[in-house]
């Protein structure tokens, strides 16, 4: 699609689900007047939380609005510019679940190129990346297949059992980069796992522990789904049973290596761990080339294609397509999954902008952004994900967000994919001995001395509320930041303002 016409239905969506359906929010001009006996009373409580001495380093925003009446029943540093964590999620799911709907796929074809001689394709299998972050080397037995076998299925019904071109992935959708301002030292944990235009297992290997026979013996690695994709460097050994299990491990990049220490108790059970890729393009190449060969398909040769390759001559043998935009966004959600984000960012700039890059979806959602009414020169977006601590926003452009999701038309969409206070997700080991389990909607955040909460309250006595509270800079433990949120959002759900 030419840009210009790309630009035109972005402007034309925003249009269309954007100003006219979601309500301005409230400004602190509207600051509940303490006339209200539970305001007064919920204020002086929140300011009592807050003042406590330990937090005196740490950096409060905090926001609060009655939704049906757009009263702003507490305000603290709500202009301020704070570090959101995974916070950022809430903007970069808003937007995309906004622009791209709540049944939008992934759709990643696969191609020959060649001429069929007998049980021979003598020319090229070829994958088109397109961001999809879901799929799997593996997939339960009661699902579609999934892309590999797919491919091997239709392969076998052409009957081919060689390929003497190469096979190919087409990464031309998507730059292969990691976020702007992660940190180098996490880039090898699983959280940290880098965007590409080809996602294979969320591009991350597994490795299972396994404890040796005795006391001090090596400790068994077995890597999947690709056992020789990295030389492993093992010095975990087994230790006393009575002793704790300590381990760690970074890849040297450019060299293939990953190194691995650390002690595992005799007694422990198996324990997997994930470590992040360096180069997805191969990862994902080597482990297909290796499904061919264990389904009896020889090819000698991979490559991956930097620019997009002519598929005029190629025939598509394969639609390999995702779950839905809901059930992805669920996840990313839920379980906060960075890489998901990352690749909903990049996909917002390829589906509107025809670059699968940070800057063009950055470009997209702030246009979105724009159509809420969302001070835009005031928020400052580095990735999707919110791993950098470049990302800046204040509590009140998340406020804002929030609320114009709850007048959303994918407002169903959106409130299932926020994890549930005392039930599921993040939240499932919060607000445990509130009465307000089952009540709170809301998205954690956390990088370090960052913690947020942002979401909605849906009250005892039937008043919505949302909020934001987001605290930078804190010296106490993040447990206390968490019982801090905890006991607020608690507040919220008890809140009588008639009273």
């Amino acid at each position: 699609m030419p840009k210009t016409a790309a630009l035109i239905l972005l402007i034309f969506t925003i249009l269309l689900n954007g100003c006219a359906l979601h309500p301005t929010i409230s400004d602190d001009s509207q600051l509940a007047k303490p006339s209200s006996r539970a305001t007064k009373e919920l204020q002086k409580q929140i300011n009592h939380l807050i003042s406590d001495p330990a937090l005196q380093s740490a950096i409060i925003g905090i926001y609060i609005e009655e939704i049906k009446s757009g009263k702003v029943v507490y305000s603290h540093n709500a202009q301020k510019l704070l570090m959101p964590a995974s916070n950022m999620k809430i903007i970069t799911s808003a937007a995309a679940l906004s622009l791209l709907k709540p049944d939008f796929r992934y759709s990643t074809p696969v191609y020959v190129r060649g001429e069929i001689r007998g049980d021979t394709l003598l020319g090229d299998l070829i994958v088109k990346g397109s961001g999809d972050p879901t799929i799997k080397y593996r997939v339960p037995a009661d699902t579609t297949l999934n892309l590999f076998d797919a491919t091997i299925a239709a392969l076998q019904d052409l009957g081919i059992k060689y390929i003497t071109g190469m096979l190919a992935v087409d990464v031309s959708s998507m730059p292969s980069e990691w976020g702007e301002g992660w940190s180098w030292d996490d880039l090898w944990y699983y959280y940290s796992a880098k965007p590409a235009a080809i996602v294979l297992n969320e591009n991350c290997l597994d490795l299972l522990i396994i404890p040796g026979d005795s006391i001090s013996q090596p400790v068994k690695i077995i890597v999947q789904p690709l056992e020789n994709f990295y030389r492993i460097e093992n010095h975990l050994i087994t230790v006393q049973p009575s002793s704790g299990r300590e381990y760690d491990f970074r890849l040297v990049f450019g060299k293939d290596e990953l190194q691995i220490w650390g002690s595992i108790p005799w007694n422990s059970d198996t324990l997997r761990i994930s470590c992040a890729v360096e180069n997805p393009e191969f990862y994902f190449l080597k482990t297909f080339q290796k499904a061919l060969t264990e389904s009896n398909i020889g090819v000698d040769s991979i490559s991956v294609l930097q620019s997009e390759w002519d598929y005029s001559t190629a025939r598509l043998i394969v639609e390999y397509q995702s779950v839905t935009l809901a059930e992805i966004i669920n996840r990313l959600n839920k379980i906060s999954d960075n890489l998901y984000a990352e690749q909903l960012l990049r996909t917002l700039g390829l589906q509107f902008r025809q670059e699968g890059s940070v800057k063009a979806g950055n470009t997209v959602v702030k246009q979105w952004l724009g159509s809420l009414n969302v001070d835009t020169t005031q928020i400052f977006i580095a990735d999707g994900s919110g791993l950098s601590r470049l990302n800046l926003v204040t509590p009140r452009n998340v406020a804002q967000v929030l609320k114009a999701m709850r007048f959303s038309p994918v407002w169903e969409s959106f409130q299932k994919s926020l994890p549930v206070g005392g039930i599921d997700g993040t939240l499932k080991n919060r607000l445990l001995g509130s009465n307000a389990i089952g009540h709170v909607y809301a998205k954690t955040g956390y990088i370090g001395r960052v913690r947020a909460l942002s979401g909605y309250v849906f009250a005892c006595k039937g008043h919505e509320f949302i909020f934001s509270i987001i605290a930078n800079h804190y010296q106490v433990p993040t447990s206390t930041i968490n019982a801090l949120q905890d006991k607020i959002v608690t507040l919220l759900y008890n809140f009588e303002a008639n009273r």
